[in-house]
């Protein structure tokens, strides 16, 4: 008896032994793959585009979005206990992305995309949780804080907002992997879907296209004519990957930071789950445009052909007239066709067929000038082509301060009619100092909601005077019949 005894114990004693060694070997794997698989969410939903510091510190916060309220300012989500959220729980940050609520009350704006977070997994936020826990501390507040002015200030208004907008929590357990990219994670939505009257997105209208400041995302939805409906999955997963595709399209402004930030890192599978899920929007046509965005024919001839070599900058008339540009064109510094052999074709060539060898764009059926809204061929030569995805490539210069409004609007009219497809343009000044001013629309109600809120401010406190008053002349005369006897008893 005894002996056995001493054998159950040391069989306990081994057993233990080893159950510590595994564990001990195990969670610190376990734990690195967690913290891995964050960084790899953080990624995908594009935490960084936002949450950046203005010094490029990431995840400092500071960076503003503007929007039609005005600036909204990310915060810092380091993970320093006092200034980020080095103290949140997984249930904290839970509630951040699902319900747009801090572990304080406070509600968030959703330039903060928690209408689209709502529908991540708990596996998802778990992981994003332990990787943002390790990302290197900034111990500071940003310097700028969102200050929006009255009534857009009163963040408990968010509690009537989320109530119209918000969703019921989904399951995404049963969800394909490309629509819960789309439309949670990757939260594309976001700015492609135009907004309501309240700001909300305009679900009947969901991947239509919206404007973002100068920007414009475009239609993304399986409409062949405005939409990426003849774009192959390849095609589109390559865009995200590279910042471009074949010839035609580039990716710049704020898809350029998504690329830049996020999309680049995902994997191949999850980039082609994307693409897959994006074919399968129902489409929605937009009237105004007249022939498809993305022409396949043309990106094939261009793929096709013989490469191209840097050349000068200085052209032979006879070259340039073969090309059907006039002699008084080409003479005339100012004119449409002489602005564009200054400062354009020395990447993009005279015949805007731009040198693949060198990646400059071709202009020759490019999407940005067959597109029938010209906002983001303007946006691009006033802000150039600023960010990279996984192919380096040249960066664009911006032309704002160099170019005149007057001169940016010949030289847009000029591409897309020659390069773009369209028989005619009209862009005046006007017209690119209202893109260059980055005003977006907003219904009336939000437009004048400071008005109306004071207007409600006044009614309230005339009311409450009113209500006074009331209860005053009434207390005053039931009392005064009182007085009345009470004199005339005196008299008696």
């Amino acid at each position: 008896m005894r002996h056995q005894l001493l054998m159950a114990a040391g069989l306990f004693l081994v057993g233990s032994m080893y159950g510590a060694t595994a564990m001990a070997a195990e969670t610190p794997d376990n734990q690195a793959q967690l913290i891995e698989r964050g960084k790899y969410i953080a990624r995908a939903a594009d935490c960084m585009a936002c949450h950046i510091g203005p010094d490029g510190t990431p995840f400092a916060g500071g960076k503003p979005t503007p929007t039609p309220l005005g600036d909204i300012v990310a915060t810092n989500i380091s993970s320093s206990k006092e200034f980020g959220i080095g103290e949140y729980s997984v249930e904290d940050l839970t509630g951040v992305l699902h319900d747009g609520k801090t572990p304080t009350g406070k509600h968030l704006y959703p330039a903060m995309p928690y209408p689209d977070y709502r529908g991540m997994t708990a596996d998802d936020i778990e992981a994003l949780q332990a990787y943002l826990q390790t990302v290197p501390a900034v111990e500071h507040a940003p310097e700028a804080e969102t200050n929006l002015d009255f009534p857009f200030n009163m963040r408990f208004l968010m509690i009537g907002w989320n109530v119209i907008n918000l969703d019921e929590e989904v399951t995404a357990t049963d969800m394909d992997r490309g629509r819960y990219l789309v439309e949670h994670l990757a939260h594309c939505g976001t700015c492609h879907t135009p907004r309501d009257d309240l700001m909300g997105s305009d679900e009947g209208r969901y991947l239509a296209g919206a404007q973002l400041e100068r920007w414009h995302a475009p239609n993304i939805t399986s409409d062949e004519t405005a939409g990426i409906g003849s774009w192959s999955n390849r095609q589109l997963a390559d865009y995200f990957k590279h910042g471009q595709t074949g010839y035609l399209a580039q990716a710049a402004g704020p898809m350029g930071e998504a690329v830049h930030h996020s999309l680049q890192y995902l994997t191949d599978s999850d980039r082609m789950a994307i693409a897959a899920y994006l074919k399968t929007v129902p489409q929605i046509a937009d009237d105004q445009q007249k022939h498809p965005v993305f022409d396949p024919q043309i990106n094939r001839q261009l793929i096709g052909r013989d490469p191209v070599v840097i050349k000068a900058t200085r052209f032979k008339p006879e070259e340039l007239q073969s090309h059907g540009l006039k002699t008084e064109d080409i003479e005339d510094p100012d004119s449409a066709a002489g602005l564009y052999l200054q400062h354009c074709a020395g990447c993009h060539m005279e015949d805007g067929s731009g040198q693949p060898v060198s990646f400059y764009a071709s202009l020759q059926g490019n999407t940005a000038l067959r597109s029938a809204n010209p906002r983001n061929l303007v946006a691009v030569i006033l802000d150039g082509v600023a960010y990279n995805g996984a192919t380096p490539r040249p960066l664009m210069p911006g032309f704002e301060g160099k170019l005149d409004n007057q001169q940016i609007a010949k030289v847009a009219n000029y591409v897309r009619v020659e390069f773009g497809g369209h028989t005619s343009s009209n862009i005046d000044a006007n017209q690119v100092d209202h893109i260059a001013s980055g005003e977006q629309p907003v219904s009336g109600l939000i437009r004048y909601a400071p008005i109306l809120a004071w207007l409600g401010v006044l009614v309230a406190v005339l009311l409450i005077i009113g209500l006074v008053w009331f209860f005053w002349a009434r207390r005053r005369r039931q009392y005064a019949p009182r007085a009345s006897r009470h004199t005339a008893h005196s008299k008696e």
